[in-house]
């Protein structure tokens, strides 16, 4: 107790120190006071690289990957003396992305982050005077999409561009941003909550602060980024898929690192999807509408698989054996032939088979 009021005390004088260095100041943080050294004297008194400092000396795994790292060294000398990094007050998803790909992808670990009114520049100097100071997004220099030669395009794709041009999950990435950004986005694509929705919220939350805005975005985009690779990966397994006949329909079965991407299957035409990836998970998974009940072949499992931790989803159309949230005690011991054929009606370790048609009604 006595620790954590010494600790409260600290804090009150820290906030009120704070108060009284604004005071002093004159600082009036209001919504309508948005200008740049307001911002900077409202943050702690720390560089944006200081902020950022664990997250960018905690690369995700897209990054710890050997082949992605000797993709990204050729990138790093185009702004190894970048010290500034300029985007617009209430910054977008277009503009957040151009400053991420220069900091993970550009090299840029110890940049400062500034703000100006959209289309304006830092100090009103011409966007692409200073070698050390890169404009995105606002300005009109070389990474503003707002200009007669770059309609169709934004910020994060001329990045991209300059950055790391062969990157191809980061090029996914980017494609849907310049599609949001520029209103071409597929109808249904932006559904519910999306992206551009916790942008938006973000700088509600952060009025006159883009550069929280700024360090709260960037861990989300490294997520986008893993999650495109992964797609990327999943595709290209996919054309080891192997496909075979069930009682509802066609079934798809993959044996791959990632497991598989039970939405490749049914765009496939699968109504049945199997997988089992390299930690030796497995899962059956059904369309939703479907009329698949998977309740047979989990009491087949249970007869020749029965120390392995299968579930069976109330809905009836999953069979799991093995997530990310819930590890499995112990796992299956059949191969991924194996269980298809448990899927296809074949009691294949039972001592008194029945027919298919019997055995899936």
């Amino acid at each position: 107790m006595r620790q954590r009021a010494n600790r409260c005390a600290g804090l009150c004088g820290i906030i009120r120190r704070s108060h009284a260095k604004r005071k002093r100041n004159g600082m009036q943080l209001s919504a309508g006071n948005r200008s740049v050294s307001a911002l900077e004297s409202a943050l702690p008194d720390r560089r944006f690289s200081a902020i950022l400092a664990s997250w960018i000396d905690t690369p995700p795994a897209c990054q710890r990957r050997a082949r992605a790292r000797q993709a990204w060294k050729a990138s790093f000398v185009a702004v190894e003396q970048l010290t500034t990094i300029v985007g617009h007050l209430a910054p977008d998803l277009d503009c957040l992305t151009a400053i991420w790909i220069l900091v993970r992808f550009g090299g840029a670990r110890n940049v400062a982050l500034q703000f100006v009114p959209a289309g304006q520049t830092l100090h009103n100097r011409p966007a692409d005077e200073d070698p050390h100071i890169i404009h995105v997004d606002t300005g009109g220099g070389q990474f503003d999409h707002h200009t007669r030669d770059a309609q169709g395009l934004c910020a994060a794709e001329l990045v991209r561009r300059s950055i790391a041009p062969d990157d191809e999950a980061l090029a996914r990435l980017v494609e849907q941003v310049n599609q949001i950004d520029n209103a071409s986005a597929p109808r249904g694509s932006q559904g519910f909550f999306n992206v551009n929705a916790l942008v938006a919220g973000y700088n509600l939350l952060f009025p006159n602060r883009p550069h929280h805005v700024a360090y709260a975005m960037l861990p989300n985009l490294d997520a986008w980024y893993e999650h495109e690779q992964r797609q990327i990966r999943l595709e290209k397994a996919f054309v080891r898929h192997v496909e075979f006949e069930t009682p509802w329909g066609l079934g798809i079965a993959l044996d791959g690192d990632d497991g598989g991407s039970s939405k490749l299957a049914y765009r496939h035409g699968a109504a049945l999807y199997a997988y089992r990836n390299q930690q030796g998970w497995m899962g059956i998974a059904a369309r939703s509408r479907s009329n698949v009940d998977l309740s047979p072949v989990y009491h087949d499992l249970r007869i020749v698989d029965r120390d392995a931790d299968w579930y069976l989803h109330p809905g009836k159309r999953l069979l799991l054996c093995g997530t990310p949230k819930a590890p499995p005690r112990s796992l299956s011991r059949l191969t991924l032939d194996e269980l298809v054929r448990v899927i296809q009606g074949e009691a294949l370790f039972m001592e008194h088979p029945q027919p298919v048609a019997d055995r899936r009604r």
